[in-house]
Formats: structure tokens, sequence, C-alpha cells
């Protein structure tokens, strides 16, 4: 069946033919089938869409697409007119509670394990004057503050058994003349139940949304997700102004969510370790759920992270999105912040992405074991391009461009780092104060748990940039207190028994070149080291941020063998072999953007050849 969908039907319902189309997607929501397709005009659909059912197969999926040439929004706020004037200078608006019938986000805390409030109490609701959202104040004092120190758009609210009464600034801006909306809903596309599967949603927009803050540890929300369900296709869509996250692929509900938050003496390592195994026993597999798609989308101006996920995500592919200005507006912090974050990434493949301006661009959090992370760009993103943490590998990080100030901290060990330009920091760290699981290969179910001592990596034909003028960990001296692994896993360089509890792993390092005075390991073999000067700059052109570098005048050309399976071998820790998801050979012969790589000898960093300027983002 297809079913139509359109703003412009006048009826109250219709039913859903091409000439009597419905008004609402939740219409078409509540009885599509496996194979059924709602095509959904323009216009804005305030309405959280629940599908009921799912699809049954790749091939017998629910579609939900816009029509050709159109752009539905599917939004979480309702328009709010009729401001009143203050003596304060200030706007009011008095709404009776049933305006939000089963939800209130003005009355809905923001809280979780690892959020940092900073201070404040922050709550899922926002107020927003023509699309552009404002900031929340902790009382009305605090908001004539704001007026007399001109911090304009500004709001805040109060709740009570009847009503809510919200006060605002707005600037100069009359909001009876403007479009003034504020959030009611949680979600905008988002499966009330588990287990709705293979759903395709292409091309929608979806905005300004109520999800809550998404721990690890605790029902994951978003305003656009997946909920514990398996191979959904997301792409061509945009998610933005969710008060915390865009896409959410990640954990479900159960009775012990935020148990550290409710008892901070339990540990938050030991919480989320007894959540894996808790959800391992409720049947998390690749059978059940994950094995999602999220390609070509944009999503921006989202609080805590543009994907989410936890062990729900494993298996999927996230390729070509546009990711920008996550957590930027600095409200609110916690350690579950960046452009895309995931826990327990099994055999998930991030390639060709563009994350700029975020909190941290890239984090994998626990078990991206089998991760492959491949042809992305980073830049500009605050505290690090990316962030790999506690995962025992194999983990694999080849052809990126990272160009923050802080490229890649790596607290984790068994990683192949490989035909990657750093433009910034490579931070070497280890973990030994808790305990952290590895699995066997390309499956959920856990082989062990050990610490993260830190080494085991692969690092080779990268290009390195030092910045003269700045101190800083630039090339791979890091690794410096690990030995070399070409001598033995077993003994140090001095012959000395290693004593694994003191001391990293060993390494394999070798044929990296290092520009502007970055340094090499210690132990490195075939290590070029160029003596010219390397600039380069991001501009924006014609919409676009363009990356320009003299680098193919100033030392390129360095080449090394090619990369593969048998050349990068087993993960010490988890003995799980460096190849594809499906278990075939790995063979890195493709470069950042897609260029072929020859069978013989190939060029250190992620261009096989030279360019003048390279475009970032997509106009």
């Amino acid at each position: 069946m297809i079913y139509y969908v359109s703003k412009k039907n006048m009826q109250k319902r219709g039913t859903g033919t091409c000439d009597d189309p419905f008004r609402t997607i939740g219409q078409a929501a509540e009885i599509a089938r496996a194979g059924d397709r709602v095509i959904i005009g323009g216009g804005i659909y305030r309405e959280w869409v629940n599908p009921r059912y799912g699809g049954l197969s790749e091939q017998q999926r629910i579609t939900y697409i816009a029509a050709e040439g159109e752009t539905p929004v599917i939004s979480g706020a309702e328009e709010v007119t009729g401001w009143e004037r203050t003596e304060q200078g200030l706007w009011k608006k008095v709404i009776d509670n049933t305006f939000f019938g089963g939800y209130h986000p003005f009355n809905d805390v923001l809280y979780g394990d690892w959020y940092d409030d900073l201070g404040k109490v922050h709550h899922t609701g926002e107020v927003y004057i023509d699309g552009k959202m404002m900031y929340e104040e902790t009382s009305v004092n605090a908001l004539m503050e704001s007026v007399s120190a001109e911090r304009s758009l500004r709001w805040y609210a109060e709740v009570s058994d009847r009503d809510t009464v919200i006060w605002c600034n707005f600037g100069d801006a009359d909001p009876n003349a403007c479009l003034v909306e504020i959030n009611v809903r949680p979600f905008g596309f988002f499966p009330g139940n588990e287990g709705v599967n293979y759903i395709t949603v292409s091309g929608l927009w979806i905005r300004q949304t109520a999800a809550g803050w998404a721990p690890p540890t605790a029902f994951q929300p978003g305003a656009l997700g997946t909920h514990w369900s398996k191979g959904w296709l997301i792409e061509n869509c945009t998610v933005s102004h969710s008060k915390c996250c865009g896409i959410s692929i990640g954990k479900r509900r159960d009775a012990f969510d935020n148990a550290w938050s409710a008892d901070p003496l339990k540990g938050g390592a030991q919480t989320y370790t007894e959540v894996v195994f808790s959800n391992l026993k409720r049947g998390w597999s690749g059978d059940t759920v994950g094995s999602h798609v999220i390609r070509n989308n944009h999503i921006y101006d989202c609080g805590q992270a543009g994907i989410v996920g936890n062990m729900g995500g494993a298996f999927s592919i996230i390729e070509k999105n546009y990711i920008h200005h996550i957590n930027v507006r600095g409200e609110f912090e916690g350690a579950e912040i960046a452009g895309i974050k995931l826990h327990a990434s099994i055999d998930t493949v991030i390639r060709e992405n563009c994350l700029h301006d975020c909190n941290r661009g890239l984090w994998l959090d626990w078990q991206a074991q089998g991760t492959r992370v491949t042809q992305n760009i980073f830049f500009a993103n605050a505290w690090q391009d990316m962030f790999l943490e506690v995962c025992h590998g194999p983990c694999v990080i080849d052809n990126n461009l990272f160009l923050s100030k802080v490229n890649l901290r790596n607290m984790s060990q068994g990683s192949a780092i490989i035909h990657n330009l750093f433009a910034g920091e490579l931070n070497v760290r280890r973990d030994t104060n808790r305990f952290s699981l590895y699995h066997f290969p390309h499956d959920t179910f856990v082989s062990g748990v050990m610490l993260i001592y830190g080494g085991d990596d692969r690092v080779a034909n990268n290009i390195f940039f030092g910045r003269a003028d700045e101190q800083g960990e630039y090339g791979t001296c890091g690794y410096d207190a690990c030995p070399d692994m070409s001598v033995s896993k077993s003994v140090r360089t001095d012959d000395r028994p290693m004593a694994y509890a003191d001391d990293m792993l060993p390494v394999d390092i070798h044929d990296n070149l290092y520009l502007n005075g970055a340094r090499p390991y210690q132990y490195e073999k075939n290590a070029e080291e160029g003596s010219g000067m390397v600039q380069w700059e991001i501009y924006k052109r014609d919409g676009t941020y363009v990356f320009e570098t003299n680098l193919f005048d100033c030392g390129w050309g360095k080449t090394a063998d090619l990369i593969t399976s048998d050349v990068l071998g087993y993960a010490f820790q988890s003995m799980a072999r460096y190849e594809n998801a499906d278990g075939s050979d790995m063979v890195v012969d493709k470069d950042l953007t897609g260029e072929q790589r020859g069978k013989g000898k190939v060029h250190a960093g992620p261009f096989e050849k030279s360019f003048l300027t390279l475009p970032l983002t997509p106009k």
C-alpha cells in the first residue's frame, strides 16, 4: 500500500489516498505495515510520530519519505501567541497546563548519569523566536538582570498545578510580530515500543524536541530514534534543535536507569558493566538490535549529541553525515557529549562524515571492537576531534583528516592508526583504574574484562604536523613509554621481564612522515622528518569550508607498503583479527577522497594525489 499525507488537505482526517491524503503522519503510522510506503508532503507537522508496526526484513520495510521536491517538518514545538508586555521590560504568557498534554517539558528537569548542570537547573522545555533557540534563566530576577545587561533572548518558567507562566526577554523584538514556539513533545519520530524493525525515514526535517539527557546507563531519547530496534535506514534527513540528542540508536529502558546518579557510591564503570550484562541476559545481539544505516543527514544545534547510542547501534553504518554545532551553548556539560557518541559500537563503520564546531567530534567509549573510522573530516572541535576510550581492539582509524588542536585522545589499546593526517595532538593514555569489556569477534557476547594497559597499537603511514608556536604531543612521541613490538610482547627493550600491570604494551610504529617539528616514537622504523614548514588554513568559500595547504610542495611524497589484515595481525587482549565486519580481509587501498591506491608502494597520509584546495563540507 501507498499512503499519502499532506497539510494541504483541509479535511479533518483524510483517508490516505492521493486524492484524499491523511492530515497527520501519525494517522499513517497507526496502520502502515511491512512493505507499505508513506509519502509525506511539505509543511509543518506538529506531532510525535510513533510508528506502531515495523517491517519484516530489508526487502519488506515500512518507508516514510518526503514527497519529491518537498520538505516535511516534524516539530516538537507549538506556536504561542498573545504575549503581554510587563512593567519590567519583559514579556509574559500564561498557559493552561492542558496545553502540554501528557508531558510537560517546563516541569521536567534534565538529570542523569554523567550529567553536569554547571550549578543551574535546566528543563527539557525551550523557547524559540523565529526558529532561534533562547537561553533559560533561573528566576525572574535573573531575567530582569539580563535585560539591564542586554543579554537578550532568555526565558524563565514557573509551573503551578493549573498553569505555566513563561517570562521572556526578547531583546528588541516584538514576539507578537514574530513566530514564537515552545517545546511540548519529547520526540519527533520515535517508536514508543521496542522491536519496531526495518523502518526507512527519508527526507524529513525533525526539530525542536524536548529530548532529555541520554547516558549509556539509561534509556536514550532523541528527536529521531530507533528505540532498541533493528535495521533502520535514516537518510537525507535534517535533525536540529533537540534539547539533548538528535538521532538515538541507543539503550532501552530498564529498572536500573540512572542507578549511578541515585547511588553515587556504586561507581559509574560498575553500573555500566552491569547494564551490559543485564542486556545480554535480555537478548542483546545482532539478531535483535542494531544494523542500522544512517547516511546523508544534516544534524546541528543539539545540546548533547548529534548521534548517540549504547549497544543499540552495533553492526551499523554511519556515513556521509554533516554534523556541527553540538553542545556549543555552554548551558550544561557532561561525559556523554560529542557530535557522535557511541558505546559498544561493535563492528560499526563510521565513514565520510564531517564533524566541526562540536564540543567533541567523535567519542567511541567502551567496546569499539571491530569499529572502523575511515575517510572522515574533523575541524574546529573544542576538546578533541576524536576520543577513543577503553577499547581493547581491534579498532581501525584510517584516512581521516584531523585538523583541531587535539586530534585524537587515545585511552585504549589494540588500535590501527593508519594513513591519517594529524594537524594537532595525539594524546596517548592508559586506564588501569577500571576493568572494561571485550567480546568474541563479531559478536556481542563478552569474552572477558581487563584493564587498559595502553599500547598494542599499530601506527603507520600517517602524516603529523607540529605547531611550532605551541607546546603539545605532536607526532607519536606519546608512545615513547611503550616497547617496540618487533622486539617482543613479553620482554622490554632492556631484556627485563615485562610486568603488564606496570608497563604499556608493545607497539608497532613505522613509516610516518613528520613535519613542523612533530616528533616520532623513539624506536620508530622508517620515520621521515621533513625540513620544510607546512602551512594550512580553513576558510569559507561559496558556502563551503575549504582546506588549503602547501603540504605537497613541502616534503609530501613519502611512500610505504600497503596496509592489510595480514600486516596488522591480531589485537593482544581480545585475540581478534584486524578485518572487515563480515570477516573478510581488510585492505586499506582507498584514500580520504576515494582515490584508489596501488598494490605496491603507497603514499603516507590520507592523500594519494596532490590538490590545491579540498572542500570539507557540503554547500
